[in-house]
This record gives structure tokens, C-alpha cells and sequence, in this order.
């Protein structure tokens, strides 16, 4: 824990590593490394996070599990101003998207970290770009071979879709 209101003008520097770091749904962060550095400006601070770690999850198309190699850089203005989140109507301009609003007197560095290492996972990560997926009737894994279904072109239209066929629709007023 960093105490906001006790840092010295030349700045904080902290580096950390760990082995794991577990994240949700069973998702990690392993052999983690970074820098982190705070430094004073006014009643606000700057922030400087650094650094590499593996992500270990599911492919998002195939649910196999794999492992994507994570760069973190991030920069940006911590702020205190509690008219940064009540300002009411007023134009967004890039500036503002660099500034985060900690209303804490204390910075949880692990907390932070683990955020903005998340923040480099991408939403719908996948193991390989030409990823198949999975088959949606048997939920056989395509880029382990075809499945026995039937392609979606020749399966037999639905009951739905066979009663809208015979409909006649008059469309002119």
C-alpha cells in the first residue's frame, strides 16, 4: 500500500513480481513483472505501470485453454478532485480519459497491477486466428476435425420457418 498524501517530490518507484496471480474464472497471470511509479503533481499524481506477464484462459471459440504473452504500459493522471466524477454536463476531451479518480488516500499497488494487466486481455481472446470453434449441434471441437452434423445449408427448414413459407403477404397499400 502506497500512502498518497506521504509521497516524496522525487517520486515512488516500486518493481514486483509474482510466480501466479489469479484472476476470475479461472483465468491467471503467471511470472508476472512490473515497475511502478507515482509522482506528485499539485493534489494529484502521476502514474506509470510497466510491464510483461502470461495469461493462461480458454479460447473464447473453442474453450481449449492457452497461453498469450501480455506487454503492459500504462500512463495516466490519478486525481482526488471529486468534481472529476460530478462535473455534470461538460464535453469529454482526450485529457479526461487519461484521468482516474482515487478517492482512496491509499494506492493498492498488487490491486492496480492485476487491473491493468487485465485491462490487456482482449474480450474475446483466441488461441489462433484461424480458430473454427465449436460445432453448435455436437459441440465437437473443428480444429480437431469435422463432426458428423449437418452443414446449417442442408438442414431440414423448422417448423416455424415452414409455416412463414406459404404465407402471402400483400405489401402495397
Amino acid at each position: 500500500m502506497i500512502e498518497l498524501s506521504r509521497l516524496p517530490a522525487e517520486g515512488l518507484r516500486t518493481e514486483g513480481r509474482a510466480t501466479l496471480l489469479p484472476l476470475e474464472r479461472g483465468e491467471a497471470l503467471r511470472d508476472a513483472e512490473w515497475s511502478l511509479r507515482v509522482l506528485p503533481s499539485n493534489s494529484d499524481f502521476y502514474l506509470e505501470v510497466l510491464g510483461k506477464a502470461v495469461w493462461e484462459g480458454n479460447c473464447s471459440r473453442c474453450l481449449e485453454p492457452f497461453e498469450l504473452a501480455l506487454r503492459l504500459e500504462s500512463r495516466f493522471l490519478g486525481s482526488k478532485d471529486p468534481d472529476l466524477v460530478v462535473r455534470g454536463s461538460h464535453t469529454l476531451g482526450s485529457q479526461d480519459l487519461d484521468v482516474v479518480f482515487f478517492p482512496e488516500p491509499f494506492l493498492d499497488e498488487d490491486a492496480l497491477v492485476r487491473e491493468q494487466f487485465q485491462l490487456q486481455i482482449p474480450m474475446h481472446a483466441v488461441c489462433k486466428e484461424t480458430c473454427q470453434g465449436l460445432c453448435p449441434q455436437c459441440g465437437k471441437n473443428w480444429n480437431k476435425g469435422p463432426c458428423t452434423c449437418r452443414p446449417e445449408s442442408q438442414k431440414a427448414p423448422s417448423a416455424l420457418a415452414k409455416a412463414l413459407s406459404g404465407l402471402k403477404l400483400n405489401l402495397e397499400p
